[in-house]
């Protein structure tokens, strides 16, 4: 099924958003509750959930445990949302579960992804699973498993248009996972006034499980949790916001030192964990017609700031391709991408969701335009970055080579 959607998940596609637990807990409670078969850490937040996920999941089967990983959207293949010890579901196992969850079928297309990976870790006897919320936390189908242990990543401005556009609500919902959690953990990135707004007296900052401080040059860290000495670790994925993401991930992971779940972390264990962590999309490289590529999701105003702080180090100027979905401040977005960027290329993407080429134009005026990513990418000198929505990252990805 590479690139193409099962058919019992297409007719599921409509986005439905339900704020309720109650059809997913019954359908579990059918299935046997498989979800309580396993520890697991829930990471919410508006950015830099996916990346921290996948750190955490890296380090955690380094602490000798057999992990589960399960995160949102995939970008060429349904399967990369379910993974166990960093292996994507298989196929066969794939059909096999969606034809049981077909007795299901008031379950979202998201809340029947998350009982199927809820399924396949307990089939495949996962240990620790690392959850990634697709939206929100309140009402998140991952919340289905109780998490015990929850980061909140930060709190910025991505969809409005289902959580609210006032900050104070955004924080709320997302908080909602963390009041919740045995042990929740606020991340480097989360602002003050999020926190004295939530007023969670058991939640704890990252910093009070695990210190870390720049390292010496770009990329490098400084890290120090209970029982070790400073140590140098490079970061995996490019950006220096993902030094907040790391932080986060290193704090999650000792709090399940705490509960038990794993033993005290070794620095070498750790900086092997990270050596083999790959997060795509978020400032990755792939080549699509013979050409070098670079990839950044920067779907909302948070990561658009990120993206442009990255291109502002850099020694070379970005020509961009941009495309995104219609729910997304695209003004806003371009005006902190078009002074860090050379020329603009603009094109559609194959989604209900997508915004037309005109609003794109209004945005980015000038750019050229094109009818497929892959003909905006080949309208463009070197170097060339593809930004603005992961289901533009994922075209990409499908036609690299």
């Amino acid at each position: 099924m590479p690139g193409l959607l099962p058919v019992s998940l297409e007719k599921r596609r409509p986005g439905r958003i339900r704020p309720s637990l109650d059809r997913l807990t019954e359908a579990l409670q059918c299935l046997g509750n498989p979800q309580n078969t396993f520890s697991s850490t829930l990471l919410v937040g508006t950015n830099g959930k996916g990346s921290t996920a996948a750190m955490l999941e890296r380090i955690l089967s380094a602490g000798g445990v057999k992990t589960g990983l399960t995160t949102s959207p995939h970008l060429v293949r349904v399967h990369e949302r379910i993974r166990v010890d960093g292996g994507e579901i298989g196929d066969d196992r794939l059909v096999v579960i969606l034809d049981m969850l077909e007795a299901y079928p008031d379950l979202t297309f998201f809340e029947t992804l998350m009982a199927a990976a809820f399924m396949h870790f307990a089939e495949s006897g996962v240990e620790v699973a690392v959850l990634e919320a697709g939206m929100g936390g309140r009402w998140d189908a991952s919340r289905a498993a109780c998490s015990a242990v929850v980061g909140l990543t930060n709190v910025g401005s991505d969809h409005s248009r289902w959580l609210g556009d006032r900050p104070e609500a955004i924080a709320d919902d997302k908080g909602a996972a963390l009041a919740a959690a045995d042990i929740g953990i606020y991340g480097p990135q989360v602002d003050r006034w999020v926190i004295e707004q939530l007023g969670l007296p058991g939640a704890r900052e990252a910093s009070s499980l695990v210190k870390v401080r720049p390292g010496a040059g770009g990329g490098r860290v400084e890290t120090r949790w209970p029982g070790s000495d400073w140590t140098e670790l490079t970061l995996p994925l490019q950006g220096e916001h993902q030094r907040a993401n790391l932080h986060l991930a290193l704090a999650m992971a000792e709090a399940c030192r705490e509960l038990g779940w794993i033993g005290p972390m070794n620095a070498e264990i750790v900086a092997e964990a990270l050596g083999g962590t790959y997060w795509p999309g978020r400032l990755s490289q792939t080549r699509v017609g013979g050409r070098t590529l670079l990839l950044d999701g920067a779907h909302n105003l948070e990561a658009c700031e990120s993206l442009a702080a990255f291109l502002k180090e850099q020694s070379v100027r970005y020509n961009l391709v941009f495309a995104c979905l219609d729910d997304k401040p695209v003004g806003a977005m371009a005006d902190i991408l078009r002074p860090v960027v050379g020329d603009v290329a603009v094109c559609p993407l194959k989604d209900p969701r997508a915004l037309p080429v005109e609003a794109l134009l209004e945005a980015f005026p000038g750019a050229i335009v094109c009818s497929d990513p892959v003909g905006a990418v080949m309208s463009l000198s070197d170097p060339v970055l593809a930004a603005g929505s992961l289901r533009l990252v994922g075209a990409l990805l499908s036609m690299g080579g």
